[in-house]
C-alpha cells in the first residue's frame, strides 16, 4: 500500500515538502495520470538537486560569455605592448566582440527555437573556447581580433539559449528568481577577470614559442577560455529542453527529460505520474532544412499583432538599459582611471565631469610600455563587479514583482545620473554615478520577460534579437560616449537620463504576467 507521498508520485520527505511544488493544488494527479499540461508536469517534477546543477551549469555559461566578450578589454590593456597596438588598433580590438554578437544574434535565435537549447549551447561553447584558446597564441593584434570575433560570435549563443533552457527547466515559482540569478553571474564576471588580471600580469616571464614570445598576456587569455569549455562540459550531464521537445513534437523524450529532472530532485522513475503531455499554447512542427523561409517564420509573428506591441516595448527597453549601461560599463577601467588620475590633482571644487575635462586638457599620455594593469583598476573594478553580483542577487528575491522593481531602478538611476556632476566634489559624483549603473540590474528582468512573454517557438528569436538591438545600442553608445566624455560630459550622461526614464514610462506599459 502505498504512503501518502507514494501515492503522489514522490517518495523523498524532503523533496515533498520544497515549497515550489504543491501537489495538492495540481489535481491530484498519480501515477496512472493522463495527459497533463506541460506546467503541471513541470511542477509534479520538483524543485531540487537537478534544478541548482542546472542552474550553476547555465551560470557557468553566462560567466564564461561575459568573461570571453567583456574580459578582452584587459587583455587589450595587458597586451598593447607586446602587439604594438595603438589606441586606434585598441578600439578595433575591443569591438570585435560586439561585431560577432551582432552577426551571428539571429542565427542562434533560429537554431536555439529549431534544433534544440543544450545542442546549440555545447557545440557553441566548444567553437568559442576552441577559438577563445587559440587566440592566446596570435602572433599579431589583427589575427588576436579576428579569432575574438568568432569566440565571441558563438559563445554569444548563451544569452539567449541558456536563459531559454534554464526557464523551460523549472517551475513557475522560481523562474523569475532564477532568471534574475542568473544575472548576478553577468555582474560577477569582472571581479573574476581583474583578479585573474592582477596575478597573472604580475607574473614575469618571455618564453619564445611557435615564432611568437609567450608573455604573462597570453596566459591570462587561457586561463579566460577555460569556463567556456567547464561550461559546455557541464551541460553533458543535463537534458534537452522537455518544452523545447514537446513543441517540435519529440513528446515521448519530453517526457523522459521531465522523468529525469524527477529522478534528479530525488523522486525514483517509477513514481514518476506522468505518462502524456501537452502544451498550453500548442506546438508547431519541427522544420527540416534551413531556409530563409523558416528563418521569416521565425521573426515575423514577432511583428504582428498580438505580440507586436509587447515586442516593441521590450525591444525599447532593452535599446535603453543596454546604451545607458554598456556604454559606460564597457569603458569602465578607462572611466577610472582617468578620475583617479585626474582627482590626485584637482582642485577642491572640482566635479565630476571638470575631472574629464582636465584630462581631456592635459592629454599627454606616458609612452612607457607595461605589460601590468594599474592597482588602483583592478580594485575598483573588483568592488563594481563583486557589489553588483550581491546586490542582484538581493533583488532576485524581489523577483515576484519585477515590473515594480524594474520601474523603480531606472527611476533611481536617472535621478542618480542628474546628480553626478552637480554635487560639487568629485568623489559623491563617482558614488552618484556607480548607483547609475544600477540600471545593469534591469538586464534579468528583460530577459525573463523573453521568457514569459512569448509561446515556446519564438522565445529563443526573440531573445536573441533583442540581443542584437542591445549590442548595437551599446558599440554606438560606446562610440558616442567615449568620443564626448572629456568635452561634453554633462550633456552624454543628461541625454542619456533621459533616456533611461523613457526606458520607465516603456517598463510601466508592458503586461503584468505570463503567457
Amino acid at each position: 500500500m502505498f504512503t501518502k507521498n507514494e501515492n503522489m508520485g514522490i517518495d523523498n520527505n524532503s523533496y515533498v515538502k520544497s515549497e515550489d511544488v504543491e501537489m495538492s493544488n495540481k489535481g491530484h494527479v498519480s501515477k496512472s495520470a493522463g495527459k497533463v499540461s506541460y506546467e503541471e508536469a513541470l511542477d509534479l517534477t520538483g524543485h531540487g538537486r537537478y534544478n541548482y546543477g542546472l542552474l550553476f551549469a547555465c551560470f557557468m555559461i553566462i560567466i564564461a560569455m561575459g568573461i570571453d566578450i567583456f574580459g578582452l578589454g584587459i587583455i587589450a590593456t595587458a597586451a598593447t605592448c607586446d602587439l604594438q597596438m595603438t589606441i586606434k588598433e585598441i578600439g578595433v580590438l575591443s569591438s570585435m566582440p560586439f561585431a560577432g554578437i551582432i552577426v551571428m544574434s539571429y542565427p542562434w535565435g533560429y537554431l536555439s527555437d529549431t534544433r534544440g537549447r543544450k545542442l546549440v549551447l555545447m557545440y557553441a561553447m566548444c567553437g568559442s573556447f576552441i577559438s577563445a584558446a587559440l587566440s592566446s597564441l596570435a602572433p599579431s593584434w589583427q589575427v588576436l581580433a579576428a579569432l575574438r570575433f568568432i569566440s565571441s560570435a558563438m559563445s554569444s549563443a548563451a544569452e539567449s539559449a541558456t536563459y531559454a533552457l534554464l526557464g523551460e527547466c523549472c517551475n513557475s515559482r522560481s523562474r523569475a528568481r532564477y532568471m534574475l540569478l542568473m544575472t548576478s553571474a553577468l555582474m560577477l564576471t569582472p571581479t573574476l577577470y581583474y583578479i585573474w588580471g592582477y596575478f597573472i600580469t604580475k607574473l614575469d616571464f618571455s618564453i619564445p614559442l611557435l615564432g611568437i614570445v609567450y608573455r604573462p598576456w597570453r596566459l591570462l587569455t587561457l586561463v579566460m577560455a577555460l569556463p567556456l569549455g567547464i561550461g559546455a562540459l557541464l551541460l553533458y550531464f543535463f537534458s534537452e529542453s522537455p518544452k523545447f521537445l514537446a513543441n517540435v513534437g519529440r513528446s515521448q523524450e519530453a517526457v523522459d527529460a521531465l522523468k529525469r529532472i524527477y529522478v534528479g530532485n530525488g523522486g525514483k522513475p517509477e513514481n514518476f505520474p506522468v505518462r502524456e503531455i501537452y502544451l498550453e499554447e500548442g506546438s508547431k512542427e519541427a522544420v527540416p532544412e534551413f531556409s530563409l523561409h523558416s528563418l521569416w517564420t521565425q521573426i515575423a509573428p514577432l511583428f504582428q499583432p498580438p505580440l507586436l506591441w509587447r515586442t516593441l516595448l521590450l525591444y525599447y527597453l532593452t535599446f535603453v538599459i543596454y546604451i545607458a549601461n554598456n556604454s559606460f560599463a564597457i569603458i569602465l577601467p578607462t572611466i577610472l582611471n582617468v578620475f583617479f588620475t585626474s582627482y590626485a590633482s584637482s582642485s577642491a571644487g572640482a566635479g565630476f565631469c571638470d575631472l574629464f575635462r582636465m584630462a581631456g586638457e592635459d592629454n599627454t599620455t606616458g609612452s612607457e610600455c607595461s605589460g601590468s594593469i594599474e592597482d588602483n583598476t583592478i580594485w575598483a573594478g573588483c568592488a563594481h563587479g563583486l557589489s553588483f553580483f550581491l546586490l542582484n542577487a538581493l533583488i532576485s528575491q524581489c523577483a515576484g514583482r519585477r515590473k515594480v522593481l524594474s520601474i523603480s531602478i531606472l527611476l533611481v538611476a536617472a535621478a542618480a545620473a542628474f546628480v553626478i556632476d552637480n554635487t560639487g566634489e568629485a568623489i559623491s559624483g563617482l558614488i552618484f554615478f556607480y548607483i547609475f549603473l544600477t540600471t545593469a540590474m534591469v538586464f534579468g528582468v528583460v530577459s525573463s520577460y523573453f521568457v514569459d512573454l512569448y509561446p515556446t517557438s519564438y522565445r529563443g528569436m526573440v531573445a536573441c534579437l533583442g540581443m542584437m538591438v542591445a549590442r548595437l545600442s551599446a558599440f554606438a553608445g560606446t562610440n558616442l560616449i567615449s568620443s564626448n566624455m572629456t568635452e561634453h560630459c554633462s550633456v552624454a550622461i543628461y541625454s542619456i537620463a533621459g533616456l533611461v526614464i523613457s526606458g520607465a514610462v516603456a517598463a510601466a506599459l508592458l503586461p503584468v504576467g505570463a503567457l
